[in-house]
């Protein structure tokens, strides 16, 4: 037998051996390599026709894993279903799209139950998975620059393929998977061997140039504010400063290219000759002018100009725009007061989480800046969490996710079991 027939021969043998849960977190694999170098929509095809048919076969033979009684999926399912209801009973919309965003709530919690089934392999495997995440970041960045080579781009902006076709939602994604790829390495490594090191080293080059050519401020300003925390979080530890002198050198090299490419002052004067965007002007509309119901918001189903923030304010002055640009408004705005103290809620329970089965402060904050990341990522162009599936899925669900089931299963349940075996050596 040759040694390609023994490979494959292996490959069959791995595959038969693998069960329905391992399958499932392949198959993610291929969701994410189709969300950052696929042809358009073809992430979204893929997740409904493989990923969705796979989750529901687990949860049907009782074969998921998933603990029912967790309280953050609790909250969410409980967030999806009222979401679903309550928009049948606000804003006059057409039936159509109530029943649309009461679909978008059951794919939101089924897709959400998909994300709860493949995270514990990721835990699992935190050095393999660490390296499928930057790599995916670094493919998606090539990507764009692929396109740009072709001369495709939006308004002067850079932007990707698959899920990273917007100037904005682009670089977030790839920004999230740096930062996840990172904490895993991180915490998986006993220490940087030099091809883990070009690795994430080759990553925030890349990314940093493909964030800063789409020239949009949040992802830019989010990316430097979380390269910032991580250097002065990891300074004082071992090899701090060669640490930080590596970052520098990357930021450094992408900065050059960017400056050999466009040139720094003329793409700061480009980035500030937008203004605010009318971020302000939106703010203060959905503000300004509440919902239908500030206990249960508009619906989900209204279309964003048919709420009074647009029809008084906003068309009045000619401006236009899909959503409330940030997501805590746009929460409010579809699902009121009540909706947003159920955000409130998820996030206060990754915010706990990561305090208090964090392993040492430096974990904790790692994962409180992840969830910053995602704070920032969302501040300026989301609305909404609960959707069928949308780029978010990628750069808010993940990150959110991802810091629940590090603290909760992994560090929370090693704890459990450090203080149940230290209890039987102590009788």
């Amino acid at each position: 037998m040759t040694a390609v027939q023994e490979t494959v021969t292996s490959w069959v043998r791995r595959a038969r051996a693998m069960g329905a849960r391992e399958w499932l977190a392949t198959l993610f694999i291929g969701w994410l390599v189709l969300a950052v170098i696929g042809p358009d929509k073809a992430y979204r095809i893929y997740f409904h026709g493989l990923i969705y048919p796979l989750t529901l076969y687990l949860l049907v033979r009782g074969q998921s894993g998933i603990h029912w009684r967790d309280p953050f999926l609790r909250l969410f399912l409980l967030f999806c279903g009222y979401m679903a209801v309550t928009t049948w009973l606000v804003g006059d919309v057409p039936v159509q799209d109530d029943a649309k965003a009461t679909r978008w709530g059951l794919e939101a919690a089924l897709g959400m139950l998909a994300f709860f089934i493949w995270m514990p392999r990721v835990l699992a495997s935190p050095l393999v998975w660490g390296r499928v995440f930057l790599i995916m970041a670094i493919a998606g960045a090539a990507g764009g620059f692929l396109l740009a080579l072709s001369g495709h781009s939006v308004d002067g902006r850079l932007v990707g393929l698959g899920a990273m076709d917007h100037a904005i939602q682009g670089p977030s994604i790839i920004i999230v998977f740096t930062a996840i790829g990172f904490f895993l390495l991180h915490s998986g490594l006993e220490r940087w061997t030099p091809g883990y090191r070009f690795l994430l080293l080759s990553a925030i080059v890349v990314v940093t140039l493909f964030t800063v050519l789409t020239k949009s401020r949040a992802p830019i300003g989010a990316l430097a504010i979380y390269v910032l925390f991580i250097v002065l979080l990891l300074l004082p530890g071992r090899g701090g400063l060669g640490k930080m002198a590596g970052v520098g050198a990357a930021l450094m090299v992408a900065l050059a290219c960017v400056h050999w490419l466009v040139g720094l002052p003329v793409l700061l004067e480009q980035m500030l000759a937008r203004g605010d965007s009318y971020r302000a002007d939106i703010w203060y509309a959905y503000l300004a002018y509440p919902p239908e119901s500030l206990w249960l918001g508009n619906g989900a189903g209204m279309g964003p100009e048919y709420t009074s923030a647009a029809r008084m304010y906003l068309e009045p002055r000619e401006l236009s725009f899909a959503h409330p640009h940030n997501l805590w408004l746009g929460t409010y705005s579809e699902t009121g007061l009540i909706g947003l103290a159920m955000l409130l809620g998820l996030v206060g329970l990754l915010a706990w989480s990561a305090l208090r089965f964090g392993q040492g402060w430096t974990e904790k904050l790692h994962l409180l800046g992840l969830l910053g990341l995602f704070g920032m990522l969302t501040f300026t162009d989301e609305h909404s969490l609960l959707l069928s599936l949308k780029p978010i899925w990628l750069f808010g669900w993940i990150p959110l996710v991802f810091v629940w089931c590090w603290a909760w299963y992994g560090r929370r349940q090693a704890n459990d079991d450090t203080e149940k075996t230290g209890t039987g050596e102590a009788g």
